[in-house]
């Protein structure tokens, strides 16, 4: 009889333990999500042409200093353009980013200009106050922020200047 318990038992720990490996490839763990999706690196802020603030691999830059917006009180700059960009500086177009992509910004003192999203991704904003102010634009993808401009608190944050 203990011969017979001992080769019933080694098929059972077999059947155990491909049973425990088919249950540890649980798929909830790969991230199908990221695979395939566009990366950017950079963004930039564009209006009427011109670029107004640039940030790629954290290089700020931009066609006429200071980098950032610049208005009176009381103007309003529609349609600034908001364009992301992959590591290689390419422009990253609607078809790379899907409908899972959206964006944000914040003002450090939204007493100082105005801004409401034009579309998915573009901004008007309106000078109320004589002052500067920084502002943050985030790129989120399926909730949760794939590129980041400069923190407002630091040097390289998207500038907004409103004068009189």
């Amino acid at each position: 009889m203990n011969r017979l318990f001992h080769v019933t038992k080694w098929p059972l720990a077999v059947l155990s333990l491909l049973f425990l490996s088919a249950c540890s490839s649980n798929p909830a763990d790969h991230d199908d999500d990221h695979d395939e999706h566009a990366e950017a690196h950079g963004v930039q802020l564009v209006h009427g042409g011109a670029v107004l603030y640039q940030v790629l691999e954290g290089q700020v830059s931009c066609d006429a200093a200071p980098c950032g917006v610049q208005l009176a009180v009381g103007q309003q700059l529609n349609d600034i353009e908001v364009a992301f960009f992959d590591e290689d500086g390419d422009e990253l177009h609607g078809e790379d980013l899907g409908s899972e992509f959206t964006m944000t910004f914040t003002l450090a003192n939204g007493s100082i200009a105005a801004v409401v999203a034009a579309d998915r991704f573009g901004l008007n904003m309106t000078g109320s106050t004589v002052g500067t102010t920084a502002m943050q634009v985030v790129l989120n993808h399926d909730g949760h922020a794939d590129l980041t401009t400069p923190p407002l608190t630091d040097a390289g944050a998207i500038q907004v200047t409103v004068t009189q």
